[in-house]
């Protein structure tokens, strides 16, 4: 006799891709993999001593709230820390009335398409753009709307142009600082132009800056937040202190604050209470963020420096890399008529150097010849080795 019948997947799934970084884990490596693929912050940038001392101080008042639950839309602690740095970036008069703490803006980003998209909705992305939006935003089943990228970030003539002619997207998703994938910086002059396509046409600007206070090149850029209220500013923790913490933040428009907050009760009732007081308390010490962000810029920039170096003296003419002004990625174009982006990452992951394949980064595999690098998790020497071994798997497809 058979066994029962397992239900049917929600139709919603049929739009959830798989990764093609699944090729590559089953490709064999001859040793250790030096990683330019993950985004993460290494193991020297994370405040181990601070989060140490502030978690001695917290358990010392034995306060009983570190370990209950907390209100929906975050600790009062972190939540006015937060508006306090709010006030000056993102010139809002009332922050903290506009401010929910999440587990992580990855969660923010659910949440809005939950509350905001219906099947068939069109959503505006940048092309390429954060993989982790793409996974989020699909699950709503939108009608995805990829706009160009150049060196000034997205191209927002080409966006009007789309809006005059009749689409009219509920969202339009944005990193305007040193992006995920492409490490590109929006122009100011394009943000204050964003911000006026979305009171004009009536959707909603999501800008998620998790690389925002890491710039360590050029002047900052005021966010696009300060241009409009169509606004809706993501920020966090993960990339500034510790991703394993998982506290992010959202600062909504009026109209948004309430239905963000009932999504997210139905969620996870609140983030998690310990992570957000940690957080307030290591923020508290006079000083010590400014000058734990100076090192991590200071990190950063000599990481960048020693990628894209070694991109230019050893792949020049067959990879380029441009130098970003702050954040942790390089976009690299692969030169034309050569082996395919996936190809290239397969190869090198023999040689045991991870990378991450462009189309990951696409709705419609538009990239098929580029490669998203990260240079955060490596040390300047182990950089170029990563370099000289992606040369080494680009000669064996040249010689095939």
């Amino acid at each position: 006799m058979s066994g029962p019948t397992a239900p049917d997947l929600a139709r919603r799934t049929a739009g959830m891709r798989s990764s093609k970084l699944r090729d590559l884990i089953a490709v064999t490596t001859s040793g250790p993999v030096l990683s330019l693929a993950g985004g993460l912050p290494p193991p020297e940038a994370m405040p181990l001593e601070a989060l140490a001392a502030a978690a001695d101080r917290l358990f010392a008042r034995g306060d009983p709230a570190l370990l209950q639950y907390s209100t929906t839309e975050g600790d009062p602690v972190l939540r006015e820390v937060v508006a306090a740095d709010l006030r000056d970036r993102l010139g809002l008069p009332d922050p903290a009335g506009r401010l929910i703490v999440t587990t992580g803006s990855q969660q923010a980003l659910d949440l809005v398409g939950k509350v905001l998209l219906d099947p068939g909705d069109a959503a505006v992305v940048e092309s390429p753009t954060y993989v982790g939006a793409l996974r989020a935003l699909a699950a709503y089943e939108p009608r995805f709307v990829g706009i160009p990228v150049d060196e000034s970030g997205m191209d927002t003539d080409h966006l009007a142009g789309l809006l005059a002619r009749g689409l009219r997207p509920k969202l339009c998703y944005t990193v305007p600082n040193f992006a995920n994938p492409s490490g590109t910086t929006l122009a100011g002059e394009r943000r204050g132009h964003l911000a006026e396509l979305a009171a004009r046409y009536g959707f909603l600007v999501v800008e998620d800056d998790p690389y925002g206070q890491l710039r360590f090149a050029g002047a900052d850029v005021p966010p696009v937040a300060r241009y409009g209220e169509q606004v809706l500013y993501l920020g966090s923790f993960s990339k500034l202190v510790a991703p394993g913490l998982r506290v992010g933040y959202a600062a909504a428009p009026p109209w948004l604050v309430r239905p963000l907050a009932v999504a997210k009760q139905a969620t996870d009732l609140n983030s998690s209470s310990l992570a957000q007081r940690l957080v307030a308390e290591a923020l508290a010490v006079p000083g010590w963020f400014e000058d734990h962000l100076a090192g991590l810029r200071a990190l950063y920039r000599s990481r960048a420096a020693a990628l894209v170096g070694a991109i230019g003296e050893r792949l020049g003419g067959r990879m380029s890399a441009p130098m970003p002004d702050g954040g942790m990625f390089t976009w690299a174009e692969l030169a034309g008529g050569g082996a395919g982006a996936l190809e290239v990452a397969k190869a090198a992951m023999r040689r045991g150097v991870a990378v991450v394949p462009g189309d990951e980064f696409s709705v419609t595999d538009a990239f098929p010849h580029a490669l998203r690098l990260s240079f955060s998790m490596l040390p300047p020497e182990h950089l170029v080795e990563a370099v000289q071994r992606l040369a080494e798997a680009l000669d064996e497809l040249s010689a095939r």
